[in-house]
């Protein structure tokens, strides 16, 4: 849309705008037109057709150049924003921000009489010089604030991270750093890096530089808002919850939405104040007839008879009728027929001594449908005191009131599966006890996971796991008794709630069929997949006398059930109970290892059997916590993987580590350090470019680093860990392959993957001695990895007559107590000096 306003008021565009254009011709490289954004630090340029503006080329515009990799020129005028929204310097900055508001659009051109560029007027210069400090007053950041910004990792390209943006329609986004941190990205970030370095939009963000997130309560006011952004010249605020959690992001732009909005609150007083002026000026009421027009309720005029003068567009979008159709009749036309004459009759008394009336009401549009709407009526007065118009205002209720009954529905049933949610089913549990407790029954709660079900979402998507779990739910249920509950807490996971058994020895019949049941095959896009549980069972009285209890046993038993191997059920028992709580003050204590810097690396040598030298030494994890002492990696690395902490945990691991081999490498000290890495690493699918960059910002030779991994890492991410070893070896780092021999099909991923060494477990090592069968077997491990160019490593040796019989075998190296047992750095220097 073109449009001039003009417009005299104590504040005029004139007074805010900014004269110091920033212009560019319609066929410059838009490049260089970014670069102008970011040298200038503004969020516009002007693109001119000689002296004469055509257009606006903003940071949003220039974004459209980021998702697709080109080396295309691109002229201005192939992304700036057209029509141009041009203002007269004369014009208010009321009108100014309805334009921008109803348009969606941030920036708008002032020019002179003849069309000449004076200056440019941007959603910004709105809110800082807007005069309605009291509306600012009243809203808080919470209530204006985007409760669900986009959050990226670090390790996400830039390239990636624009391109949602910009799809998404925000403005800016966060950045979560490996240390909780958290990071801001913003347009004005995006242009800066467009216009310093174009050609490196694919690196990760933890290679460019964000400011950090500044965030402040969400009960601070817009107005103090306002003075944050002004104090620091930034645009983006987070805004944090009472546990001091970043829970929503704040901008420019949900201020001025917020002032701008409150001329529809400002028109509903001026239709109740009976007393309102007919001669207001003329200013005011083109300003109220433009938010008239853009309002999003539908606005109705009608003269002292009742008979309709005129309606706003959304009259005609919530009801049908068209202007021309209804000025001249009576609102009548949309009765419902579902209110009676008396209340009709109540409704005009109430007008009739209060000038007004509101109330929730159900009309009938022209296709026929019967919708309940909110209705204000207001009588307006002439100067005498006479009623000479009545202005109604009304919005269309029917999607609230489904909101309001899916919200219902949503607070009990789960979405997917429509059984009991975790709310209804705790209730129903809470209720059941009760009851039981009072006529002396019992009731046995049934928890169960599906095994290793994030495979069927990753395969085949998430719309297609929400099936399976409905198909699941329906057998479920299909399988109780009338006075059983079924139940999805959430997740993969299902509880049932037995309330009518006569004894515990019913139980076991009716698992063994609940197992089958699951088991039976389920269809996918004409894929065949069979499903099991773990499952987890606790008794009232028995097992726990409360809720509470009762729940934490048979989760306990749950995961018993999946620690003996999944496809099984398990009752819960009082040595459990002891697991379960030391499990328990583990999870509790692990939580805060890292922040609090419990946790040590200790290296073990890697010995040459050829030349008795220290070759390598291999980072080992170790965490003393102060109240649990030394707690065996054993114990605490697969409950990291369980709790999702091993990926910070890991990139810990790996930067000590690097760190430590620099240190060393100073020293003159110089052998490959090798770090475990372990398949949930390889899930994620940034080992690589996470062992890249480390290289790199430490200067540490690739020679020097190796990362070791077991074989389920193949088995769970068989494409991502072939991708990332093959770029680890093409820059020089070694690749092992940890405790071979212990996994499944070794042979055929030992074949199929490119590897540089090859770890014989510590098994197979412990019994060469005496054992035939175990030294034939090393043997043939040592001739097929030799077959296929890799180094043997020995673990695990103890003894001079297994280190004798692995030299025979021609074994590479050896590691294992009889050569050192893993030291802390400071232990271990001086010994490493003098056997390297």
């Amino acid at each position: 849309m073109n449009s001039k306003l003009k417009r005299t008021d104590a504040l005029k565009v004139m007074d805010i705008c900014r004269q110091d254009v920033v212009t560019c011709q319609q066929q410059d490289d838009v490049l260089s037109a970014i670069r102008l954004m970011a040298d200038y630090n503004i969020g516009s340029v002007v693109v001119c057709n000689g002296q004469k503006p055509v257009g606006i080329l903003t940071r949003r515009d220039a974004m459209r150049l980021v998702p697709e990799a080109s080396d295309t020129i691109v002229m201005a005028e192939q992304v700036m924003s057209t029509p141009l929204i041009t203002i007269t310097s004369d014009a208010g900055i009321d009108e100014l921000g309805i334009e921008l508001m109803s348009g969606h659009i941030r920036h708008a051109v002032v020019v002179d009489e003849q069309g000449g560029l004076i200056g440019v007027v941007s959603e910004s210069d709105i809110v800082n010089s807007h005069g309605l400090e009291h509306d600012l007053f009243m809203r808080s950041v919470y209530d204006v604030c985007n409760h669900n910004p986009m959050r990226f990792p670090e390790a996400c390209t830039l390239r990636q991270t624009v391109k949602r943006i910009r799809s998404a329609g925000h403005t800016a986004a966060l950045i979560e750093g490996l240390n909780g941190e958290l990071k801001i990205i913003t347009e004005t970030d995006i242009i800066r890096l467009i216009a310093a370095a174009p050609n490196e939009l694919d690196k990760p963000l933890f290679e460019f530089t964000f400011h950090k997130l500044i965030s402040v309560p969400g009960s601070v006011s817009l107005f103090n808002a306002r003075r944050h952004f002004r104090k620091h010249g930034f645009r983006h605020l987070g805004v944090m919850n009472d546990k001091s959690e970043v829970i929503g992001l704040a901008s420019y732009s949900d201020i001025l939405r917020n002032v701008e909005l409150d001329y529809i609150f400002r028109l509903r007083e001026l239709l109740n104040d009976r007393s309102y002026r007919l001669n207001e000026t003329r200013n005011h009421l083109r300003i109220i007839e433009k938010v008239i027009d853009s309002s999003m309720e539908g606005i109705v005029i009608c003269n002292a008879e009742g008979n309709i003068q005129s309606v706003n567009p959304a009259f005609t979008q919530i009801t049908g009728y068209q202007d021309w159709e209804v000025i001249g009749s009576n609102p009548s036309i949309l009765s419902s027929g579902r209110h009676d004459k008396t209340f009709y009759g109540r409704m005009w008394d109430q007008l009739k001594r209060k000038g007004r009336w509101q109330g929730e009401i159900w009309n009938r549009n022209k296709d026929g449908r019967v919708y309940p709407e909110w209705l204000s009526i207001t009588a307006i007065e002439s100067e005498q005191g006479e009623v000479i118009q009545y202005a109604a205002i009304f919005h269309d209720l029917t999607e609230i009131k489904r909101s309001e009954a899916r919200i219902n529905k949503m607070s009990y049933f789960d979405e997917v599966t429509h059984l009991a949610n975790r709310r209804l089913f705790i209730d129903r549990l809470h209720n059941a006890l009760s009851y039981a407790g009072d006529h002396g029954n019992i009731v046995a709660l049934v928890n169960m996971d599906l095994d290793w079900f994030k495979t069927i979402n990753d395969r085949f998507g998430q719309s297609e796991g929400d099936l399976v779990l409905k198909e699941i739910a329906r057998r479920i249920e299909d399988s109780l008794g009338d006075a059983d509950t079924a139940a999805r807490p959430g997740g993969d996971e299902f509880s049932i709630i037995m309330t009518g058994l006569e004894s515990p020895d019913e139980l076991p019949l009716f698992l063994d069929r609940l197992t089958k049941v699951i088991s039976a095959p389920v269809l996918i896009n004409d894929t065949e997949i069979r499903l099991t549980a773990s499952i987890g069972i606790a008794m009232y009285p028995g097992d726990a006398a409360d809720t509470e209890d009762l729940l934490r046993c048979a989760d306990a038993a749950m995961h018993e059930a999946k620690n003996l191997g999944r496809n099984s059920y398990h009752f819960f028992s009082p040595e459990l109970d002891q697991q379960s709580r030391s499990r328990f003050q583990l999870t509790t204590l692990l939580q805060g290892a890292l922040e609090k810097d419990e946790f040590r690396l200790f290296y073990q040598p890697k010995v040459c059997l050829k030349t008795g030298r220290v070759v390598g030494v291999e980072a080992l994890l170790r965490w003393f916590s102060p109240d649990l002492g030394e707690v065996s990696p054993a114990d605490f690395v697969p409950l990291a993987e369980d709790m999702g902490l091993i990926d910070q945990i890991g990139d810990w691991v790996m930067l000590m580590a690097i760190k430590q081999a620099v240190a060393w490498h100073q020293q003159g000290v110089v052998i490959n350090v090798g770090v475990n890495v372990s398949a949930r690493q390889f899930q994620r699918g940034n080992v690589a470019a996470r062992v890249i960059s480390l290289l790199n910002r430490y200067n540490l030779p690739p020679e020097c680093f190796s990362i070791e991994l077991t074989e389920t890492s193949f088995m769970h991410a068989a494409e991502k860990a072939s991708a990332a070893i093959s770029e680890l070896l093409k820059l020089g780092v070694g690749v092992a392959i940890d405790d071979f021999g212990t996994g499944y099909s070794s042979l055929n991923y030992v074949r199929t993957m490119a590897l540089s060494q090859l770890k014989i477990d510590l098994s197979f090592i412990r019994n060469i001695e005496n054992s035939e069968k175990d030294r034939r077997l090393v043997e043939a491990m040592i001739a097929m990895a030799h077959a296929m160019d890799f180094e043997v490593i020995a673990e695990g040796v103890e003894t001079h007559e297994q280190l004798a019989l692995l030299k025979r075998m021609g074994c590479d190296q050896a590691q294992g107590f009889l050569l050192s047992r893993p030291q802390p750095e400071e232990i271990l220097t001086p010994w490493l000096k003098a056997h390297i």
